[in-house]
């Protein structure tokens, strides 16, 4: 894989395989990138959608599932630095639109992995709830079926090529399709090179072998796909009489949009009680599809907790 195109966050460049591109970017990123294959998303037609913004510029996505708290992945976590989170604004461009949150916690699956990327979801606590009047998506606590079409948006690179940025500022969406898990984990095939007489000249083979665990899906659509910059964005099942419902969070791939290799998204049927018992405990007004008040919450271990609202980085950690 060449990776001009991979910007990883330092602290996993010692530790993830350059088999697995992680949609996200980090700190020292020359540029945002954006959704492949897609087209531009009506403006406000996601208006649930976030973009991460440290002092660099946009680095993740998200969604907003209560008034005070984003969905977003565990590999997007900036280690105690402040970040903000950009909510109802469609170009990133028109910075007097939407409303600007400061992440105020960050809050990691205890299980995550960073080798593997298995778990990879993250709840982002913001220090108020937003003032902006856009819509909450609804977490899905079902399996979605295999074949199911499914939509991803993102402030993510719209070009396959790994030597080639396309950058517009809008939302972009792409609709792609659920696979089974067991078909995902037998993807196989030539990455990079160029092709000569039959014969692929300087790439490489790689595969999903035993890398799809129960806590993933795949989706996939010929030329489309999520990719760098896409990181923590929802994966939906779109309703037009309802709220959405969010299947899916942006987490990894091979290349984007290759042939051989579909997106890779972390289930959140899989830990919907660890997102529930999160956004019932920290969210000042969790919405009524939680069901916060007539269930006993799940506590759940708060290892992978960093509190940035003074920039001293990690909390208590139990």
């Amino acid at each position: 894989m060449n990776l001009s195109k991979t910007f990883l966050f330092s602290q996993i460049c010692a530790i993830v395989s350059s088999t697995k591109s992680i949609r996200g970017a980090n700190k020292k990123r020359e540029l945002d990138t954006r959704i492949i294959g897609g087209t531009e998303a009506t403006n406000g037609r996601y208006s649930y959608a976030v973009s991460l913004q440290d002092k660099y510029g946009h680095f993740c996505g998200g969604s907003l599932v209560a008034p005070d708290i984003v969905l977003s992945a565990s590999h997007c976590m900036q280690n105690g630095e402040w970040y903000k989170a950009v909510i109802g604004r469609h170009d990133l461009n028109i910075t007097t639109d939407g409303d600007e949150v400061t992440v105020k916690t960050e809050i990691t699956h205890p299980d995550y992995d960073w080798g593997t990327t298995n778990n990879d979801y993250m709840i982002l606590v913001l220090d108020r709830p937003t003032t902006e009047l856009v819509d909450l998506v609804q977490v899905s606590s079902d399996v979605a079926p295999v074949g199911a079409s499914v939509t991803v948006m993102g402030w993510g690179d719209t070009h396959p090529s790994d030597s080639v940025q396309t950058l517009p500022d809008e939302l972009m969406e792409t609709e792609v399709f659920l696979i089974s898990n067991e078909e995902c984990d037998q993807s196989s095939g030539t990455v990079g090179g160029t092709e000569f007489m039959g014969y692929n000249i300087g790439g490489y083979q790689q595969d999903y072998n035993n890398q799809i665990t129960e806590n993933m899906m795949c989706a996939k659509d010929s030329g489309e796909d999520s990719c760098q910059g896409d990181s923590g964005g929802p994966l939906v099942i779109r309703s037009e009489s309802g709220s959405d419902m969010q299947v899916g969070v942006v987490s990894w791939g091979v290349s984007c949009a290759h042939a051989d290799f579909p997106g890779v998204y972390a289930r959140l049927s899989a830990q919907y009680d660890w997102i529930r018992a999160n956004v019932c405990e920290q969210s000042s007004d969790p919405p009524a599809s939680f069901d916060c008040g007539n269930r006993m919450v799940e506590t759940f271990s708060t290892q992978g907790t960093q509190d940035l609202s003074n920039g001293t980085g990690w909390s208590t950690i139990i």
